[in-house]
């Protein structure tokens, strides 16, 4: 490790009278820097240690990070693993003047006889890069897969982390807080494509800045643990405020770094300037980047404090106050644990086994070396939170039992919309569980971080696609359908992958309560207006909401695998956004190995869930207008929902990505969808009816029925079932159309590409939700063009809108009149059969075959939300 100009500018230690007394009976001679008379007025009076460091560049030749792993490449001799990052450099950030430097602070002091730690360390705005990053094995001849590209972190400010305790390092029963400043931090991954050009994918303004209080220990078990109440303390939802053992998590909003420039709009601190959620993560891509140096490659707007020529995909975020969190950092290791047990007919429980399975190649499904995919040394944790709403007592931050405007305002609030500036967006308030009276929660569920030498992994299996008849009477999956392929190769030598693991996840939120955004401007274009806010406080017509929309998901596992990997340009595709297809180039063009698995359950079916159905995976448009005032129990929510609800989905493909041509583009072979869901109205469980179950006058009622608590785990509110498989080849991209322009286009994120179908098992059913009655269109073949977009906009009289647009070409080269004759043929759409499935089981009736030689179906819908 080199640093240059390692003496440092300033460097000044302030020691207590003990510590200074142990320093010098312990040594000898020591060579410090003199202290001036301002360094020493600086610190008069302070315990603890400071120090201050400046320094001009850090160069590191190697980090690396090893790991123990199952190997299924032949010629390995041992299992271990190495992620690498070469060419590790620290420069001074293009969005600051500031010298590098880092400051630490430590102070340790005593309370009735416990001691306790301040720590503090902050660090100047920098830019890290890294030149290649790759995995290798440690073979006497190394053999390593492909660079991924090259790799960057700029910040434009401080980066701080504030920690303090009041009883030792760990304890379960002292509160804590910790101070996690990650601010507006630009992360990149470079590619230079076949044409020799940059191009790069921006995770932009990434926040990470929270306040915490709680009790951090480590367990035998458990690992590392953070969690926001004590050991054994639990968390009411309608009393219980905050305390020395009932704390919380504050994701804070963060002041943009280039808000001296911009003008805010929904989101803006006390004096105006604009701000970001707590947690942000902003997705932008950007063509074309000139290559010459670091000053160039990662270049900053000096007024926007924004990547220069960067266009935005799409923008996540989340603040507020959450409450019953903990946070888990464990190591693994799967020993000689068995596979899970996945075949017909049967529900693979991860519980007690290898997670993924046992590492291959392939030519072998025989492990070479070391077994199980996950060894002896992965990375564990989980991460879980209650969201709060503006009545949770856990808000009343001033112990007097009423919420105040601020207080209110700290309620959790979720974000997505437009990256970048000029651009809409929607907030999700008002955010609780399924069931009336609870929490909206987020489980992380277990999530491992491996190293892997394999072909393949497992995912677990679903059990309504495992155990549910489907039309023919055979199920929608079996065992093979589990079996995740991490490349498409057919060799005995695997490229080396960094996989991730999620088992269990779940957010089990449903907001009643959204409203259309509008993000900071930077000399927008014109005729750009901003959509008109209605949230109930900060607004123009004092109208409250009362409507939202609810994405929650239930039970998600997932597995995605990725790696360097070269493949011929002109094998791989970008599209427009008229959905016009192109090669990338000619020659090999470097991009990232890519491989996805991920199913969700539709609802818990757990018979220790009391009423079934307090979880679900849906997407909901919900009414939470009041009922009439004359309930006896005063005004009620309606909570009326439509949409697709208790959604089972299997979704899975292996291929490689690229940011070419400025758009995310992706190569997915044998590609795989698998869906069960139910089409629904009604009420949400719990909701207060509208109408009077006995009339008490003319003027009122005496009582209301309710819905019931396990309404969806009825079919009471379900119009009709669908299910469906589909299979082939696909090619997309995401294209960004963030920013407002001058022609009224922009606000969407456009989704193009298209589809072959493979295989004899794709098929569309409408099944009857009474006796189950099913129309099927079965062994569907062909191909197909989409160009669809999501669109945040304002309409005309200024209130927002959101717009889902959807094009499909059957046959595109028969549509367009390209592409030779035998394209034109085997790109016809076709259901070979449509059969009538009776309620029971049995082979059905076939009713015919459809066939479409060409021609294209698009449907646009707007949502305008009433209040």
């Amino acid at each position: 490790m080199k640093i240059k100009n390692q003496n440092q500018r300033k460097k000044w230690f302030a020691l207590s009278t003990l510590a200074t007394s142990l320093f010098f009976v312990n040594q000898t001679s020591f060579a410090l820097q003199s202290l001036d008379d301002s360094a020493l007025r600086s610190v008069n009076g302070q315990d603890g240690i400071s120090i201050s460091t400046t320094y001009d560049a850090i160069d590191v030749q190697q980090f690396y990070w090893e790991d123990d792993a199952g190997r299924g490449s032949v010629g390995a001799t041992n299992t271990k693993l190495r992620a690498i990052a070469e060419g590790f450099k620290v420069r001074q950030s293009n969005a600051s003047t500031l010298p590098l430097g880092t400051n630490y602070q430590i102070n340790i002091g005593s309370n009735a006889g416990k001691s306790g730690v301040d720590f503090n360390i902050s660090s100047d705005p920098s830019l890290i890069t890294i030149d290649n990053f790759k995995i290798c094995d440690t073979e006497t001849i190394a053999r390593c897969s492909d660079p991924v590209g090259t790799l960057a972190l700029q910040t434009s400010s401080p980066l701080g982390i504030t920690f303090k305790t009041r009883d030792g390092l760990f304890s379960k029963t002292s509160q804590s807080s910790l101070v996690l400043g990650l601010k507006n931090i630009n992360l990149y991954l470079g590619q230079v494509d076949a044409s020799n050009q940059l191009n790069q994918l921006i995770l932009k303004n990434l926040n990470f800045n929270f306040l915490g209080k709680g009790v951090m220990y480590v367990d035998d078990k458990e690992g590392l643990r953070i969690q926001t109440n004590a050991v054994g303390t639990a968390n009411a939802l309608t009393t219980d405020k905050p305390s020395g053992t009932l704390g919380y998590v504050d994701f804070t909003r963060v002041e943009d770094s280039g808000s001296a420039a911009l003008t805010a709009h929904t989101y803006s601190d006390s004096s105006g300037k604009a701000t970001n959620a707590g947690l942000n993560l902003e997705f932008m891509t950007n063509k074309n980047v000139v290559n010459a140096d670091s000053n160039t490659r990662y270049a900053i707007d000096s007024n926007t404090k924004s990547p220069v020529g960067a266009n935005g995909l799409i923008r996540l975020g989340a603040s507020g106050r959450m409450v019953n969190g903990s946070l888990q950092v464990r190591g693994i290791t799967s020993g000689t644990l068995n596979d899970p047990v996945i075949g017909t007919g049967q529900y693979g429980s991860p519980n007690g086994t290898n997670i993924i399975g046992k590492a291959n190649n392939g030519a072998s499904a025989t492990p070479i070396l070391g077994g199980n995919v996950i060894g002896n040394s992965g990375i564990a944790f989980r991460m879980k939170a209650d969201f709060t709403t503006e009545s949770d007592m856990m808000l009343d931050t001033n112990m007097d039992g009423t919420l105040s405007a601020d207080e209110k305002k700290n309620a959790t609030r979720l974000e997505i919309g437009g990256a970048g500036l000029n651009t809409y967006g929607f907030e999700f308030g008002n955010l609780t569980g399924l069931q009336a009276g609870s929490r909206g929660t987020f489980d992380s569920g277990n999530i491992y971080i491996n190293l892997a030498d394999t072909k393949s992994i497992l995912i677990p299996a679903n059990y309504v696609f495992q155990t549910s008849r489907f039309g023919n009477g055979q199920f929608l999956t079996g065992a093979a359908d589990y079996t995740q392929n991490i490349h498409t190769g057919t060799g005995n030598t695997n490229p080396y992958s960094i996989i991730l693991a999620v088992r269990g996840a779940e957010f089990q939120a449903i907001s009643k309560q959204g409203r259309f955004t509008n993000s900071a401007t930077y000399n927008p274009a014109a005729g750009y207006q901003p959509i008109i806010e209605h949230d109930g406080s900060n607004n123009t017509t004092n109208k409250l909401n009362t409507w939202g929309l609810a994405l929650p998901f239930y039970n998600l596992n997932a597995n995605m695998a990725m790696y360097g990997t070269s493949v011929d340009a002109s094998t791989v595709y970008a599209f427009d956004k008229n959905g016009v297809k192109t090669a990338i180039g000619s020659g090999n063009t470097p991009r990232l190995g890519f491989s996805l698995a991920m199913s969700t359950s539709g609802i818990d079916r757990d018979a220790s869930f009391v009423p079934q159905g307090n979880k679900t995976t849906s997407i909901l448009v919900v009414d939470g207008g009041d009922n009439d005032n004359n309930s006896v129990n005063g005004v009620q929510p309606t909570n009326y929902y439509i949409g697709l609800r208790n959604i089972d989905m299997l979704l899975k493909g292996a291929g490689t990505i690229g940011v070419e041509k400025g758009s995310f583009n992706a190569s997915l072979k044998d590609m795989l969808i698998v869906m069960a869901a139910e089409l629904a109205a009604g009420y949400l469980p719990g909701s207060t009816y509208k109408t009077c179950a006995q009339l008490a006058s003319a003027t009122g009622c005496a009582t209301r029925s309710v819905a019931p608590a396990n309404s969806f785990a009825l079919n009471d509110d379900v119009l009709l079932g669908l299910k469906l498989r589909i299979g082939g080849d696909m090619d997309l991209s995401l294209i960004p159309n963030n920013e407002y322009k001058s022609d009224g286009t922009g606000n969407s994120l456009i989704i193009a590409g298209d589809l072959t179908l493979k295989g004899t098992g794709n098929t569309i059913q409408i099944s009857d939700p009474t006796d189950g009655s099913t129309l099927g269109l079965d062994n569907l073949s062909g191909k197909m063009a989409f160009n669809n977009s999501i669109v945040i906009g304002r309409h005309s009289s200024g209130e927002g809108m959101v717009g889902f647009n959807t094009g499909l070409t059957f046959n595109p080269a028969g549509t367009n009149g390209t592409g030779t004759n035998a394209e034109k043929i085997a790109g016809v759409f076709r259901a070979r059969d449509i059969n009538l499935y009776p309620p029971s089981t049995g082979a059905g009736a076939r009713l015919g075959e459809m066939v479409l030689t060409g021609g294209q179906l698009n449907s646009q819908l707007g949502i305008i939300p009433r209040n």
